[in-house]
C-alpha cells in the first residue's frame, strides 16, 4: 500500500522522502516491502525489501534489501546487503 493511503501513519514516515513504497501497518507496526526510502528518520518497524539510498535508521528490524548510505543507529539485521556503488536515478 501507498504511504499516503495508510491510516494513522506515523509522522516520521509521513515526513520521509521516499519512492514506490509498498507498505503496511498491522497493530501499529510498520512493515516495508519493497521502494525506496531516499532519506528521513526511520523509527522502527520490520524492512523485508527495497532499497535505503540515504537517512537515519534509528531502529527496527532488517530482513532483506539493499544499502546504499545512511546511518544505522541500532536495530537488527537479518541480511543487509550494503553496495558501493549508488543507484540509477538517485
Amino acid at each position: 500500500m501507498k504511504i499516503e493511503e495508510l491510516e494513522n501513519a506515523p509522522q516520521w514516515l509521513l515526513d520521509a522522502k521516499t519512492e514506490d513504497a509498498d507498505v503496511e501497518i498491522l497493530s501499529g507496526v510498520v512493515y516495508w516491502y519493497d521502494g525506496s526510502w531516499k532519506n528521513g528518520n526511520y523509527h522502527g518497524g520490520t524492512w523485508y525489501g527495497g532499497i535505503w539510498r540515504r537517512g537515519f535508521w534509528h531502529r527496527g528490524i532488517w530482513k532483506d534489501g539493499t544499502w546504499y548510505g545512511g546511518r544505522w543507529k541500532k536495530g537488527h539485521k537479518t541480511k543487509l546487503v550494503q553496495s558501493d556503488t549508488s543507484p540509477v536515478n538517485n
